[in-house]
């Protein structure tokens, strides 16, 4: 199961959420939507919160299901926990950010193709030129400790607890580390951010 994460407060981005804000003629949540879909994953579930219903209406259209996160405000971690309580049982998790609109459907597939190739881990993680990103696919055995996760960091304290049992995996994108919180931010990634020469 892919899970799109699109409940947060958007509190970097100031009076927008930036979820709608458009990239490349598309509100930004639907474009991670939509590589979500165009994966291999076969079951993609939406978890919304903060101005849920214009998400929604955001991804109209699309085959998708919605988890309601009521605990929003807390911060990211409720919405893992939200995602997490969707999954069926010995069902893998691959939780996508919806603030990554660049990270494409084949990224994904590379990480559901290293789960089927080398079973076993906790989690497998892309990586690029030796740092690792998002998103992060979780095997079955680890949505349990998903669902206790508590505060606004999401699932990096259960990275660093099963560091040595989650496998980097290559990919040929930065897409990885581009999360759009910031106006700068969706400037750059519209192309029209201007550098100040010194």
């Amino acid at each position: 199961m892919v899970a799109v994460l699109a409940a947060g407060l958007s509190r970097r981005m100031g009076p927008k959420n930036k979820l709608l804000q458009e990239i490349d003629g598309a509100p930004m949540v639907r474009k991670v939507v939509e590589q979500a879909l165009a994966s291999l994953c076969e079951r993609v579930v939406v978890v919304v919160g903060h101005e849920a219903q214009k998400v929604r209406e955001a991804l109209s259209g699309l085959s998708v299901q919605f988890v309601d996160n009521l605990e929003f405000q807390e911060g990211l971690a409720a919405s893992v926990r939200a995602a997490a309580s969707a999954t069926q049982p010995h069902e893998a998790l691959l939780v996508c950010l919806g603030d990554m609109p660049r990270v494409s459907a084949t990224v994904l597939n590379q990480l559901i193709h290293a789960y089927w190739q080398q079973p076993g881990k906790a989690a497998y993680q892309p990586g690029f030129k030796g740092k690792r990103g998002n998103p992060v696919l979780w095997a079955p055995a680890m949505v349990q400790g998903l669902g206790a996760l508590q505060g606004d960091e999401g699932a990096r304290s259960l990275l660093n607890a099963h560091r040595d049992n989650v496998l980097e995996v290559p990919v040929h994108s930065d897409a990885i580390f581009m999360d759009i919180d910031t106006p700068q931010a969706l400037r750059a990634a519209r192309g029209q951010e201007k550098f100040l020469r010194p």
